[in-house]
């Protein structure tokens, strides 16, 4: 257990899915995030992106469900929960049964869950009211990559 920016004790997600390895370096497919991110989320996205298991891969599914959980738990005025339910609902459709991902596909949606699952990303998820919009450009540029457009998430203007 770690604690959270909010000061509760929560399994970090390398805890929740047991004999995930430590990130191995390796070649990060490309993908152009230049005009998506600024470089600090760039670089963020890039170091949490991971060779990947498919069954790594769907035992994220809960994982993300109890990060939507906890967000729910400790949001306040400040926090879209909307957005965070409706990234959530993108990985659960993503996530569920055997999509056949390749291996970068994969590391790239790892990365994109890895991403949501912080807490202290650029735009501060439970602070600000835009908190995860940051995360929304990061998973619609993996659904564009991985040719699933069709999951993309519409940010309110």
């Amino acid at each position: 257990m770690v604690w959270s920016d909010a000061g509760v004790r929560v399994r970090p997600p390398s805890a929740i899915l047991g004999a995930v390895s430590d990130p191995i370096p390796g070649e990060i497919p490309s993908l152009d995030l230049d005009e998506l991110l600024n470089p600090d989320e760039q670089l963020r996205f890039h170091r949490l992106c991971m060779p990947t298991s498919s069954t790594e891969l769907a035992e994220l599914l809960g994982v993300v469900r109890l990060h939507l959980e906890q967000v729910i738990e400790l949001a306040d005025h400040r926090t879209d929960v909307e957005t965070a339910e409706r990234i959530a609902s993108c990985f659960e459709q993503l996530l569920m049964g055997d999509s056949g991902f390749a291996p970068d596909e994969r590391m790239l949606i790892r990365g994109a869950v890895e991403y949501f699952l912080l807490s202290d990303d650029a735009d501060g998820d439970l602070e600000n009211v835009v908190g995860f919009d940051d995360d929304v450009r990061v998973l619609n540029a993996v659904l564009r990559q991985i040719e699933r457009p069709e999951l993309t998430i519409e940010l309110a203007e």
